[in-house]
């Protein structure tokens, strides 16, 4: 007897979403999802999360600030994208949001029915960055049935072609 499951995807696309930011284990995982997603004919959206300041009382600094550190993350996109279609020639689709880490990545995870797997690197020493990832793990299995794939950013090459 064969059973055929429910798919939520619309589409026959494979996308892999990855989380971001300055550090070294965002471009770790980013390899990783560019590897996956060169391995099986998909594609990858780079999301990076400007989390909202607290500026109201600084009226035109405010807005400066805001604009410097949407400049820095355009910045950031644009290396890491530059760098993907370089080395593994995917042209990652950049994102640059708004709003609290967390519930940013969910709401834009929830928003494409392409996105297979939401991919995060991790430090080992960095206990903040766990908590956003067990707070992510919990989430996504509550909200969305989206696998996330975290991955120690010290993990090399050879490594990632393994997990591939």
């Amino acid at each position: 007897m064969t059973h055929a499951a429910a798919s939520p995807r619309t589409s026959k696309s494979v996308k892999y979403l990855v989380g971001v930011d300055a550090r070294q284990e965002s471009w770790t995982a980013l390899r990783l999802a560019c590897m996956k997603a060169r391995t099986r004919g998909g594609s990858v959206d780079v999301l990076h999360v400007l989390t909202p300041g607290d500026f109201q009382s600084l009226g035109a600094v405010a807005d400066r600030m805001r604009e410097e550190r949407k400049a820095e993350g355009e910045k950031l996109l644009a290396q890491l994208a530059n760098e993907a279609a370089t080395i593994y020639g995917i042209a990652p689709r950049t994102l640059l949001k708004e709003g609290e880490i967390g519930e940013v990545i969910i709401e834009t995870a929830k928003s494409d029915p392409d996105i297979i797997t939401v991919v995060i690197g991790i430090a080992q020493q960095n206990a903040s960055r766990g908590s956003l990832a067990a707070w992510l793990a919990g989430q996504l299995g509550g909200k969305l049935l989206t696998p996330m794939l975290m991955v120690p950013g010290n993990l090399t090459d050879e490594q990632l072609k393994q997990l591939v």
